[in-house]
């Protein structure tokens, strides 16, 4: 008992183990790529950040600059202004009150005609747009949108000269932002990827990678410039993320193989701890119903003779009768020692048979023979036909009689008193086939293949005050299978039993060839 508790708490806490070596092995690996995939994150989310504010500061810088040289008288020549602070900007427009543009306030890097065209588009349809008098005094404020077919980017200010207030917008060169400005920033080699899209999430400057597996990526708005343009930034090792995404995987995997595999073994412990004690169980049956039958002969035997060792004899015939009894019982005492001793070299798999040709009715004879006094005692009558004319076979004598012995008693056994038991030797097409047929309890189908295991006894059997060792089938199954044979049962609860013990035959008029010792 204390073993079997001892077992359980062993089993109990391997499981308990298991599992929590599983959880934490999924924790912590899930935990190191969490915080890896942060780490990574914040890294690009930071030098994102750095390239978002250094372009910003480029163009807020120049807008400044730019603002700064306008005065409304006199008002410089804004086309040298432009090339002296500006290298972003593609107009400059100078506007009075009234939102006009005034004589000379208008400079641009287009060709004349597309100039002055521009120039027309910006008043009537641009400028109405933008929140120019609400600006406050000397301060920047910007618009980044479409007009038409095509993005803009406009800085403007609100500026006084005397009583006098007039605007001045920059139209920002969006071609040199993304030609020169980006790759300035972008271009150098770095481990990152880095692209521009715009709200519609439309490329505008770098290359395609939201769509690559196992990306990760980070996105930074522009807050003071293309505030429509987003920076996304990327790790360029994809290869080596794929690679942490595999190992993550791995690892999960290991860890539940592992799991499994404790897991099968506790299952297969735990069948085994199962079959082993049902084992010893039968085991133990085994030996109380092997010592009783033993006992039961020996009593007899030893009964006897006293009787005859003291005298106590009323004659010679009654004499003579009780050593019949003797030897009978020492008969049925070296069958059921014969039964221990090859069950015994059937568990330490030493089998040896001696085969030699013999005729294979006259074993079965002997073997009724032998039985004759339980059938006797048993109030059955034995139906024995034998065919005529049988070939010689080989085979170990001692040990198909002794098959032939325990399929006998077993239907001695379990057949009701005062019935019958039929035996039949015939031959079959290939083989010779031994049919013992009872008129017993009969057996359940699916106790069937199972009759036949060691130790096993059929539950109507069970149930009922008969003794046996639960091994004389096994010992049948085993002495066919030798004989290159084979043993089977027909039977129905309620109609008897059927056994078929068959052996090959030697096709008509050829000699059955030696059997091998196994």
């Amino acid at each position: 008992m204390r073993r079997l508790v001892f077992v359980n708490v062993l089993i109990f806490a391997v499981l308990v183990s298991a599992i929590g070596l599983a959880y934490y092995g999924y924790s912590f690996a899930s935990e190191v790529s969490s915080r890896e995939r942060a780490i990574i994150s914040d890294t690009m989310r930071e030098l994102g950040q750095e390239k978002v504010d250094g372009i910003e500061s480029q163009i807020l810088e120049t807008d400044r600059k730019v603002f700064d040289s306008i005065a409304l008288e006199p008002l410089p020549d804004l086309q040298a202004v432009v090339k002296t602070h500006g290298a972003a900007v593609a107009s400059v427009f100078v506007l009075d009150e009234r939102l006009q543009v005034v004589p000379g306030g208008y400079a641009t890097t287009r060709s004349r005609e597309d100039g002055l065209a521009f120039r027309d588009y910006f008043v009537s349809q641009i400028v109405p747009t933008l929140p120019l008098a609400a600006q406050p005094l000397r301060t920047r404020g910007h618009v980044h949108g479409g007009w038409g077919d095509r993005p803009f980017l406009f800085s403007f200010t609100r500026r006084a000269w005397g009583d006098r207030t007039y605007y001045v917008v920059l139209e920002a060169d969006l071609s040199h932002l993304v030609g020169a400005v980006f790759p300035q920033f972008f271009g150098v080699r770095s481990p990152r990827l880095y692209q521009v899209v715009d709200e519609s999430g439309d490329l505008v400057y770098g290359i395609p990678f939201s769509d690559r597996a196992g990306v990760l990526a980070v996105e930074l708005p522009f807050v003071d410039t293309v505030d429509h343009w987003t920076l996304r930034v990327a790790q360029k090792d994809s290869g080596a993320q794929l690679a942490r995404s595999r190992r993550q995987v791995i690892d999960f995997v290991l860890v539940g193989l592992s799991l499994a595999g404790i897991l099968a073994g506790l299952g297969f412990l735990v069948l085994a701890i199962r079959r082993e004690r049902r084992a010893n169980a039968l085991k133990s049956d085994f030996i109380t119903n092997v010592s009783h039958e033993l006992k039961t002969p020996l009593s007899i035997i030893s009964m006897f003779g006293e009787l005859l060792a003291s005298g106590r004899t009323r004659g010679a015939a009654q004499a003579t009768e009780y050593a019949e009894i003797i030897w009978r019982e020492s008969v049925r005492l070296a069958r059921l020692i014969d039964n221990v001793l090859d069950f015994a070299k059937i568990e330490r798999g030493v089998d040896a048979y001696e085969f030699a040709e013999a005729d294979l009715g006259e074993v079965v004879e002997r073997a009724l023979e032998l039985s004759r006094h339980r059938q006797q005692q048993a109030g059955l009558t034995v139906h024995a036909t034998i065919e005529a004319g049988l070939p010689p076979v080989s085979l170990d004598a001692n040990a198909y009689t002794l098959a032939v012995l325990n399929l006998v008693d077993n239907a001695i056994k379990y057949a009701p008193d005062g019935e019958r038991i039929e035996v039949a030797l015939a031959r079959r097409d290939d083989r010779l086939e031994l049919t013992v047929r009872d008129f017993g309890p009969g057996i359940e189908a699916e106790e069937h293949g199972k009759i036949f295991e060691r130790f096993y006894r059929a539950r109507a059997v069970r149930l009922r005050p008969i003794r046996g060792s639960g091994i004389g089938l096994a010992l049948v199954d085993h002495i066919a299978r030798a004989h290159r044979g084979g043993v089977s049962v027909e039977s129905e609860p309620g109609q008897g039993a059927t056994f078929r013990l068959w052996i090959p035959a030697p096709p008509p008029g050829e000699a059955d060839p030696a059997g091998e010792e196994t």
